[in-house]
């Protein structure tokens, strides 16, 4: 029987994204997925700058990046066709290094991310390949997967479901499920223009009862409508070339279009109460579904992949207890049932029926427009709340750590998290109280020795005065030099100059102290039971 470190089902986004982090940390994985190819039509279509992170992390950022667009921003129309209200991308400076929200081709996505694991000789791609069951026993989970009719068994010490919203994985673990009651029938079109037609030159809501829909601008020539099919409708009705015609031609003149795809999607607002069962652990689509009106649907699908991977491998490589896999959906669960919730209200604003509550609507928003802008799309993300963060209160812990550019010991410009390594970082920024120690002062060994024992990498970040070079400090740790500003005006606009960084780039905590720093530090090793490996200099 062949053993793996992990079984993956699923090949989408969120599958292929988990192993390619788990492959850089040297994992040995097989991922399968009942389609032999690549989806060819693209499903997902907007993203952001948390997910192209992650896309960093894998190695794919750059030439990902090349292929999206920037996300021009969302306006809503009320009921007179006037403006109600504006979801735009937050605006420059990107505090993560990327564009805040983007519009890609997902077929092309998935093939490239397939692609980077082509690149690790230990992890094996089976497409065309159907998970059917799973036993755990004391240290394994016992897989079965089949292949044309031919029934193959494997262990691994995880298996891990990211197989959609008919997730096997999840069939086989039987949790229960909170439904968060948004339950309609939508018409995805996809179109390529072929001609010139007047469409509008940003994302589009049209929030009239008469018809509800959205415009997406994709990539090059593609276009997407969202049409939400009426209580008086079949949405099997949409499935005739004339009726869907007619129906699009309220928004588009449909001869300038070639359409490429049609779909009728039931969108679902739910969330799965129980994210693991001993060794099986479910994540993206098999865990919560949304509706598509926030754009978070497979964001959140890496989020979960990004979150998980390093907390498998502390458990599975570094020693760290198995509790800490329970922390994966106490952070997770909470943070996707309100963007669900948000994708679900935001749904409601679109899909209103009732022409006097449109029109109350209307008032309502462009009220509140009155009163103050309109949030970012970046601002309704909600924090972590809760799981492996330092305790309430701590200043930004639960948030995306700011990645601004930097300058390097070589003198290249590059992102911070190329520095920062993929475990824990300790950064200090802009501050001197690790320079110049007082005679007698032992707290330098204390912080170096924990830093040692958590295996965390020490970054010290400091402002630009002019073309200098970052400078190494000591054996994997290293100074840069912030280009521009990001993280120290950040640092100063919260009044701390520490953060102790997570492998997924969330912010564990901060502090204002290199002493303050290092309890965090010794609390991240207590959570890991670490202290052991690297003994910590006893304090008296």
């Amino acid at each position: 029987m062949k053993r793996y470190d992990a079984v993956i089902a699923g090949m989408g986004p969120t599958g292929v994204t988990l192993a390619n982090l788990l492959a850089r940390r040297g994992w040995r994985v097989l991922i399968v997925d009942p389609a032999h190819e690549v989806y060819p039509l693209p499903r997902a279509i907007t993203a952001d700058h948390e997910a192209m992170r992650t896309f960093q992390t894998i190695g794919v950022a750059d030439e990902v990046a090349q292929e999206c667009i920037p996300h021009p921003g969302s306006d809503y129309l009320g009921v007179d066709g006037e403006l109600i209200k504006t979801f735009y991308p937050a605006p420059p400076p990107h505090p993560l290094g990327w564009e805040a929200n983007f519009l890609f081709y997902q077929p092309r996505l998935e093939a490239r991310l397939r692609r980077e694991l082509e690149r690790y000789p230990y992890v094996e791609q089976r497409p065309g390949t159907s998970l059917v069951d799973a036993a755990e026993n004391a240290d394994s989970v016992v897989v079965v997967v089949d292949r044309d009719g031919e029934t193959e068994e494997v262990e691994a010490e995880f298996l891990v479901g990211c197989d959609g919203a008919r997730s096997r994985t999840r069939a086989l673990v039987q949790p229960t499920i909170t439904d968060l009651d948004f339950d309609e029938w939508w018409v995805i079109v996809d179109a390529e223009l072929v001609a010139d037609t007047d469409l509008p030159s940003r994302a589009t809501q049209y929030c009239r009862p008469s018809r509800p829909g959205t415009f997406i601008i994709g990539p090059g020539s593609l276009r997407r409508w969202e049409i939400k099919v009426l209580p008086s409708e079949d949405p099997q009705d949409f499935k005739d070339d004339a009726v869907l015609r007619k129906v699009l031609s309220h928004f588009v003149d449909v001869d300038a279009l070639e359409i490429a795809r049609v779909a009728v999607y039931r969108f679902h607002a739910l969330v799965v109460d129980n994210w693991r069962r001993g060794r099986i652990l479910l994540a993206g689509d098999a865990a919560h579904q949304m509706p598509p009106f926030l754009g978070q649907g497979m964001c959140a699908g890496i989020r979960d992949a990004a979150g998980l991977a390093w907390k498998l491998d502390a458990v599975a490589k570094r020693g760290w207890p198995e509790h800490v896999l329970d922390t994966y959906e106490a952070e997770m669960r909470p943070h996707v049932a309100e963007v669900v919730g948000l994708a679900k209200s935001f749904g409601e604003i679109i899909g209103e029926l009732d022409p006097d509550r449109a029109r109350a609507r209307d008032i309502r928003l462009r009220e509140a427009r009155r009163l103050r802008p309109d949030p970012t799309r970046q601002q309704v993300i909600p924090p972590l709340s809760a799981g492996l963060i330092a305790s309430p209160p701590n200043v930004a812990a639960g948030t995306q750590f700011p990645q601004p550019w930097v300058r390097d010991v070589s003198g290249d410009r590059v992102r911070l998290d190329e520095v920062l390594g993929d475990w824990f970082a300790v950064v200090s920024i802009e501050n001197d109280d690790e320079s110049d120690p007082v005679p007698g002062d032992d707290s330098g060994r204390f912080f170096e020795s924990a830093c040692r024992a958590l295996g965390a990498r020490h970054v010290t970040v400091r402002a630009s005065t002019g073309g200098e070079n970052g400078r190494r400090a000591s054996a994997g740790d290293a100074e840069v030099v912030d280009l521009d500003g990001t993280l120290v005006d950040w640092a100063s606009g919260l009044g701390i100059s520490w953060a102790v960084v997570r492998p997924d780039r969330y912010v564990y905590g901060t502090a204002t102290s290199r002493g303050a720093a290092l309890g965090l530090v010794e609390e991240l090793c207590l959570q890991g039971e670490t202290l052991a490996s690297e003994p910590v200099v006893e304090r008296h």
